[in-house]
């Protein structure tokens, strides 16, 4: 009699541990999925914030824009060489409006 009683307090030990290890998992995966929801019921006020901030950048990239000339052509270059060093500011400006746009989207694929 005395092995059935540990047997069966074994038994109910090993069952107790699988319901509590299943509740754990339950409760971890309901947690992921509140995230989850909670993450795509921000993805419009995200996406309109980075949207926002976005153009926000590129209007003051264009707001810049005739600083950067004005600058490029009294550091010293007159002529051809101010023209060069104008057309080098507005093509650093495109280069980093496509790099900008390329991160939007990939931030926006994540």
């Amino acid at each position: 009699m005395s092995n059935q009683g540990e047997y069966d307090q074994s038994a109910a030990q090993d069952a107790g541990y699988a319901a509590g290890r299943a509740e754990g998992d339950y409760n971890d995966a309901r947690q992921g999925v509140n995230q989850d929801e909670q993450s795509i019921e921000n993805v419009p006020g995200d996406v309109g914030r980075d949207a926002e901030q976005g153009i926000d950048n590129s209007v003051q990239g264009v707001e810049n824009v005739p600083s950067d000339i004005g600058g490029a052509s009294h550091e010293g270059c007159s002529g051809l060489g101010g023209l060069q060093g104008a057309e080098g500011d507005v093509s650093n400006f495109d280069n980093s409006m496509d790099q900008s746009y390329d991160q939007g989207e990939q931030q926006g694929r994540s």
